[in-house]
């Protein structure tokens, strides 16, 4: 009689942040970490709250370095290592900060798919979180909201903002337009509108800001633009 051949196991060396921590049966952790080369990841740390010695690195917002087995077909793979690849402390010691940088993790958290690598967002997040850690004359709300419109194209869901998206009218840049954000950018009044509303000079530096030609979004350009994010990533996160 011929044996059954387990799945063979791959070991997964990486780059992660760490988006999410449950304590999970007596000892165990319970853990989500955005990888470079493996996506969204959900895994089992074993014993790492009965002793830290083998994961003294398992914090957010720390650039970190992981070994994970994987076993094809299993919902969770074990992390065997982890440990701290580049620190940011500042930005762990700031709360303001903290809020912004928890707030992105969130969004990856909920958005990102699974076992699918994102180099574009795993740069738009860590880029983020290196600025939130430096200098800069950017408060950290308007840090958030450019790498929120940026994260959005890096995902494939970049906001149209130049034509309706329902109809394909274009939309002149003289003009100001109404936008909804969950049927992915502008709708024009004969299509229903939508409701958010733009003036043509907000418009147009949110797209370049969008697109990656603008230097520093604006701080009277922050709200429209997380509003934008949070209504296009809500959206999509529910399926809608």
């Amino acid at each position: 009689m011929a044996r059954s051949v387990r799945p063979r196991t791959e070991r997964l060396r990486t780059e992660a942040l760490l988006v999410r921590r449950v304590p999970f049966g007596e000892a165990d952790l319970l853990v989500g970490l955005f990888t470079e080369q493996g996506g969204l990841l959900s895994a089992t740390a074993r014993g790492a709250r009965r002793s830290s010695r083998r994961f003294p690195a398992l914090e957010p917002m720390h650039l970190l370095r992981v070994t994970l087995e994987i076993r094809p077909g299993a919902e969770l793979a074990q992390l065997t290592e982890a440990a701290i690849e580049r620190p940011r402390l500042r930005l762990a010691g700031d709360l303001a900060r903290l809020e912004v940088a928890g707030r992105a993790l969130r969004w990856v958290r909920e958005i990102a798919p699974a076992h699918t690598a994102e180099q574009a967002a795993w740069r738009e997040l860590n880029g983020l979180l290196d600025r939130l850690d430096g200098v800069t004359s950017a408060s950290p709300q308007a840090l958030l909201a450019e790498t929120g419109l940026r994260l959005l194209v890096a995902f494939g869901w970049g906001l149209e903002l130049a034509q309706c998206v329902r109809c394909g009218r274009p939309c002149d840049a003289t003009q100001s337009a109404h936008v909804d954000p969950a049927r992915g950018g502008l709708v024009c009044r004969a299509c229903g509108g939508g409701p958010l509303f733009l003036r043509p000079e907000p418009r147009a530096r949110l797209l370049a800001a969008m697109l990656g030609d603008a230097p520093e979004i604006l701080e009277e350009d922050v709200p429209i633009a997380l509003d934008l994010v949070e209504g296009a990533l809500t959206a999509h996160a529910s399926g809608s």
